[in-house]
């Protein structure tokens, strides 16, 4: 099996991390369309969150006004979309590709759960412990995303509205790095906008 990759010029991509959102609050994990596509939505520390990254971003041009939303289907990433919709006067495209990372029997369990994975990830980015989906799944499902949207629009730029081991292993797989060090050099956090070329996109408000 051929290992994933991204296109050669992806330099109109831009990541969008959800804002804070009730799971992060409430310390949990909330990965699937079951638990997490109608519950989990954002705090109101996240809505700011986005709208200040949004609003930074297109007040300094790294963003043009218009540009295309790309989004996860879960709620806390389709209602950060929608406030970025809004800013850069555009509308929202929902697409599964971009959800969560899988998470499997740690469904709704503690995020300390979260540093197990990693450890696991660090020595083999196709691990599936515990039902969990691969680093190299990810970058398979949202690569062959980013190659069917710079087909339809090799000139649009777009900003993909995800979650953080989605945005850790783009931004990893971008850099030319192997994605054993994913939450090494993609962490993102709440409500941060990112060019996938590596540039910080935005000043971005910690609040």
């Amino acid at each position: 099996m051929s290992t994933p990759s991204l296109p050669a010029d992806i330099s109109n991509f831009f990541l969008l991390r959800h804002g804070q959102s009730e799971a992060n609050v409430k310390r949990l994990i909330a990965s699937s369309h079951a638990a997490a596509a109608t519950a989990f939505g954002l705090t109101d520390t996240g809505r700011a969150q986005v709208h200040a990254s949004l609003t930074s971003a297109v007040a300094t041009s790294i963003l043009p006004e218009t540009c295309h939303v790309i989004s996860s289907p879960l709620l806390r990433a389709r209602e950060s979309a929608e406030i970025a919709a809004a800013v850069l006067g555009t509308a929202v495209r929902i697409d599964s590709r971009l959800a969560e990372r899988g998470f499997g029997e740690l469904e709704l369990m503690s995020d300390d759960h979260y540093e197990q994975v990693w450890s696991l990830d660090r020595s083999d980015p196709t691990h599936e412990q515990w039902g969990v989906e691969s680093a190299s799944a990810i970058l398979s499902r949202v690569s062959t995303l980013i190659h069917e949207l710079q087909q339809a629009d090799g000139r649009g730029t777009f900003v993909l509205c995800t979650h953080g081991d989605v945005a850790s292993v783009l931004l990893c797989a971008a850099s030319g790095l192997a994605l054993t060090q994913h939450r090494d050099v993609g962490a993102m956090v709440n409500g941060e906008v990112r060019s996938l070329v590596g540039r910080p996109a935005s000043g971005l408000s910690r609040l």
